[in-house]
């Protein structure tokens, strides 16, 4: 299956207008949908409720990413919409995922979700092998395939059945529409759970230092997450592992590590009360200015290409993208060693560590 991706991004108008958009500049008002009651984050005043407010918010944007993803999924199989559809609705659920990706403090009942949500790295293509099989059965339910493998359950199981040619979603629906429903109602039912582990401030009873702390792995962890999408691939110079690439199958990998960029620009700043205000409070301006700078150089100088697969077949690609690491690396010197020492606080463990 090799689909044109030229359109990924463009939902409906009423959708896209809810989603608002994944960028820090585009990202600070929230549609009228979110005022539903079940959707407001917990109103505290402590140090935290800032960021908490936008992990809130990306958390509700996915739960709604994930529910478009699920009725498009059922618009094309019961109604026979267009297949584009579901794949401009799983690129956008992607997009929004690349928010909440990688963190490993939060809520427990968030973080829980996270692996069946997505199966990175796929060191042997246990994805391609488990969804071959499961494509072979006929009928799925929501519940047996929260039975199964994760590598079934999440958003690379939706990339298979819509972009690997071992796929025929397309060809012959009736055989495969079944478990692409099954998987996409896991997928809301997941978001669902998420949203709600978010309906409270987790850090509410931290004291300032010990937030401070937790807010910094919060940033490095998920950074650290983001340049092991780079790492990965990279491998050793001459020997790149291309198929180790996120979403090689839909050759937008460049495309969904922006949005982490993004989404930690984002939790940097969040709302002028975030880490650089911090810094800036403490007596360290020129840190945080530096950060910023960083922040704003990684992303002006973003490859155009969507597709790391497609920078790493050749040397001048494969440069770039190491070049993209080394600015990611940079980033995370500054925060996490740079920053940790200029507010005395020490970032622990994380599960990135050694892998």
């Amino acid at each position: 299956m090799n689909h044109n991706l030229s359109m990924i991004g463009l939902l409906p108008v009423m959708f896209s207008a809810m989603l608002v958009g994944c960028a820090a500049t585009s990202d600070e008002h929230v549609h009228d949908s979110f005022q539903l009651e079940s959707y407001q984050p917990e109103q505290t005043q402590h140090v935290s409720q800032s960021v908490y407010e936008r992990e809130h918010q990306s958390a509700v944007k996915f739960n709604l990413a994930m529910g478009h993803l699920h009725q498009q999924s059922q618009a094309y199989c019961q109604q026979g919409e267009s297949i584009a559809s579901v794949e401009h609705a799983w690129q956008q659920g992607m997009a929004q995922w690349m928010w909440l990706q990688g963190q490993e403090r939060g809520p427990t009942q968030a973080l829980e979700q996270n692996w069946n949500i997505q199966f990175w790295p796929d060191k042997k293509n246990t994805t391609g092998r488990k969804m071959t099989a499961a494509s072979q059965r006929d009928q799925w339910s929501v519940a047996a395939i929260k039975d199964e493998s994760v590598t079934v359950q999440g958003l690379g199981a939706v990339e298979w059945l819509l972009f690997d040619p071992n796929s025929n979603l397309d060809t012959n629906p009736s055989s495969s529409c079944s478990l692409l429903i099954a998987v996409t109602g896991a997928l809301t039912e997941r978001s669902d759970t998420i949203v709600q582990a978010w309906s409270a401030n987790p850090w509410r009873a931290l004291d300032d230092k010990a937030w401070t702390a937790e807010y910094l792995a919060l940033l490095t962890n998920q950074l650290d997450y983001s340049m092991k999408k780079l790492s990965r691939p990279l491998a050793k110079i001459g020997a790149a592992k291309p198929y180790f690439s996120e979403s090689w199958r839909s050759q937008t990998s460049m495309l969904h590590l922006r949005s982490n960029v993004e989404a930690l620009q984002a939790l940097y700043l969040a709302n002028g009360q975030g880490l650089d205000a911090i810094l800036r409070e403490s007596g360290s301006p020129e840190l945080a200015m530096s950060i910023e700078r960083q922040f704003r150089f990684i992303l002006e100088t973003w490859p155009e290409s969507r597709s790391l697969f497609e920078l790493l077949q050749s040397k001048e690609g494969y440069r770039m993208v190491l070049s993209q690491y080394n600015k990611l690396e940079q980033l995370r010197y500054l925060m996490s060693e740079e920053a940790a020492i200029k507010l005395g606080v020490v970032i622990g463990f994380n599960a990135t560590d050694g892998d």
